[in-house]
């Protein structure tokens, strides 16, 4: 009878090849805000560097925190309780969002998180795992902890977590400056969030997310217009279809008419998410719960032509 033997991946190789998943900033930010929202956190605080002298980015919530046991799952490569039956709400999908995205933009990030009012903190740093050449993390002890960075967002909060980046080194190389690209970073990051999380920043149901970069406040953005007098809302249209576990769902879609731009004030230009690719992004725009993933395409359906540039789809509304 044939035997075994184990195969373990290389910590550092496997770590830097999985950095080239194809994350962009925006997506990796977006990837660790879902973790957040999955904590029922209300709000977050992106911290952006205010001096090129300190250059990081810090991820920091209100929500449910981790103890140490579940934060040393959750740095691990494959979450095994994310393997576990999940929410019905949880915006999570393999156990690899934090690390990757994380490692995706900078070389060594922190999750500091808190829960009962105990807290843990662990650190993957690529230098020091190409060093062991082992899947080794840095923990620290409680005295430690309290001399992390931003670790006095949690004074005030009995539960929470702060993940924070360093070492931007892609964007060093690509760049040259690390304290413009991520102040560049920040401008675009703005829209893209208050686009893919414009439900969560304007529910009215008491689960209401705020989201902060630095002192500003992010907006809701509509992308359909729908309280414009000269939007045209079409009839909803419903599709029964069978799922993997031949049970029979609905999915539901709501077309949308967008006015022209000349009917359109100035504060409708920016609640749209302005005028520079206002006509090229018709098309099917897709949920994950309440979180948008997909927007802009028609998925081959139809061609991209004149009588759909101001057409809009959205998937049903939770």
């Amino acid at each position: 009878m044939p035997g075994e033997k184990r195969n373990a991946p290389a910590a550092n190789t496997l770590m830097n090849s999985m950095r080239s998943m194809g994350y962009s900033f925006n997506a990796a930010v977006a990837d660790i805000i879902d973790n957040s929202i999955s904590a029922h956190a209300t709000r977050i605080d992106i911290k952006f560097p205010i001096s090129p002298s300190d250059l990081y980015i810090a991820i920091c919530d209100n929500g449910c925190g981790m103890n140490d046991f579940e934060l040393e799952d959750a740095m691990k490569y494959g979450s095994d309780l994310k393997g576990d039956e999940r929410e019905d709400d949880d915006l999570g999908r393999y156990g690899l969002g934090m690390k990757a995205a994380s490692l995706s933009q900078c070389r060594k990030m922190t999750a500091i998180s808190k829960k009962n009012g105990e807290l843990s903190a662990y650190t993957w740093d690529l230098d020091y795992v190409e060093q062991r050449r082992d899947w080794f993390m840095i923990n620290y002890s409680p005295d430690e902890i309290k001399k992390l960075e931003f670790v006095n967002y949690l004074d005030e909060l009995n539960s929470g977590t702060v993940v924070v980046w360093k070492n931007f080194d892609f964007m060093k190389k690509n760049e040259g400056d690390v304290y413009l690209g991520l102040s560049n970073a920040e401008t675009s990051l703005s829209w893209y969030l208050e686009l893919i999380f414009h439900r969560y920043l304007n529910r009215n149901d008491g689960k209401q997310v705020e989201i902060w970069i630095n002192n500003y406040k992010l907006e809701p953005l509509d992308p359909f217009l729908e309280n414009h007098k000269k939007t045209n809302i079409r009839r909803k249209i419903s599709i029964p279809i069978m799922d993997s576990n031949n049970i029979e769902r609905i999915v539901t879609a709501q077309p949308f008419i967008l006015p022209f731009q000349k009917d359109m004030s100035k504060e409708d230009k920016k609640l749209v998410g302005g005028m520079e690719d206002y006509r090229t992004k018709q098309g099917f725009y897709i949920y994950r719960n309440e979180r948008l993933i997909i927007w802009g395409t028609w998925f081959r359906l139809i061609k991209q032509h004149e009588l759909g540039k101001l057409a809009r789809v959205r998937d049903r509304k939770s």
